[in-house]
């Protein structure tokens, strides 16, 4: 967790009991087609918290599973309902189409544990986020929730964190980029693609099998039509069925390249907040305060570049799902096939 991410857990923990803001500061949406999402503890005094372009400081939606006050009873009349084993939960509306920059907190006896992610709410969706620590980690899951012919879905999301530039400078936890300069430039240049390559050759990344062979898929098929019996779909549609799965081949093979994309990204904007002084021996430390420095951005990039390969792995198998059930809307399979493909 960051600096910034443990200093603001214990701030909005400190303003919740002070305030004894039950609810929280986080208005609900109003609009008609407003999402809804659900936000899950199952450890002790957790919050989530909101920010966006107009909201830098954040709002908050109340408190769960602290022993001093109550939870809160927020509550969205979400169609999908909580797991059984579900300790605290809390509920909110939230605008369609609305970039949210999101934080969730916890903060125990003996350790301060935090999460962020960007996220974007769509009109009239469903959404979960799962808070829980095992151990010394943080375990936190997100998920669309829908309904099937009568059965809950839930669907992994991925959790991209990247900066809210908008609120740059605005807090503690958005702090300001120094004064870019041509000399800056070039030397972050050189830092990010110098770690990448010594990132790359400490963290060597085979290369991702393809999720289908030609051989598997016509197997595939062959037995999905068999399964829908007398249902027959056109060759428009297995054209399609094919494409899809090439394509699904392709983003899986590209999943490297789009990780190391988010990963220079967030580090050449960390380096962007550092000083000169420091930026000119980051690569080979003099000082003992330079080399703790550099480790501990090193610890958090690693984390950061393995919960990011995580999430284009799930945003891949996303796409897939998407177009899968894209084309079986096209042409109506739901109606006629049970296990189509759906969202």
């Amino acid at each position: 967790m960051s600096p910034s991410l443990r200093v603001f857990s214990a701030l909005s923990l400190a303003s919740l009991l002070s305030a004894c803001s039950v609810n929280g500061s986080y208005p609900d949406a109003t609009e008609p087609d407003a999402a809804k999402l659900r936000f899950i503890s199952n450890t002790q005094n957790s919050t989530l918290d909101l920010f966006d372009a107009q909201h830098c400081a954040g709002r908050t939606t109340g408190m769960l599973n602290n022993f001093m006050m109550a939870d809160t009873r927020r509550r969205a009349d979400m169609s999908v309902p909580p797991p059984a084993k579900t300790r605290g939960l809390l509920e909110v509306k939230l605008p369609a189409g609305q970039p949210l920059f999101v934080r969730l907190n916890t903060n125990g006896g003996s350790y301060v544990c935090a999460k962020a992610f960007n996220f974007t709410p769509e009109a009239g969706k469903e959404y979960e986020v799962t808070f829980d620590v095992d151990g010394s980690n943080c375990i936190t899951t997100f998920r669309r929730l829908s309904r099937f012919n009568g059965k809950d879905a839930r669907t992994p999301l991925p959790m991209f964190e990247t900066p809210l530039l908008a609120c740059a400078g605005s807090t503690p936890m958005f702090p300001r980029q120094l004064p870019e300069t041509a000399q800056r430039t070039a030397l972050i240049n050189t830092i990010v693609d110098t770690n990448v390559q010594l990132f790359k050759m400490m963290n060597p990344d085979t290369p991702a099998e393809a999720p289908t062979t030609a051989k598997a898929l016509e197997e595939q098929i062959a037995k999905r039509k068999v399964a829908m019996g007398s249902f027959t779909l056109p060759q428009d549609y297995w054209a399609q069925y094919r494409q899809n799965y090439a394509l699904l081949n392709e983003e899986a093979a590209a999943q490297q390249t789009r990780t190391l994309g988010f990963y220079k990204e967030v580090y050449r904007f960390r380096l962007t907040l550092i000083e000169d002084a420091v930026l000119q021996q980051w690569l080979n430390p003099t000082d003992l305060a330079t080399r703790e420095r550099v480790k501990a951005n090193d610890k958090m990039m690693t984390t950061y570049y393995t919960n990011t390969r995580t999430s284009v792995m799930i945003e891949v198998l996303n796409h897939h799902m998407e177009r899968m059930s894209q084309l079986d809307q096209r042409f109506d399979v739901c109606a006629h096939y049970d296990k189509c493909w759906h969202l």
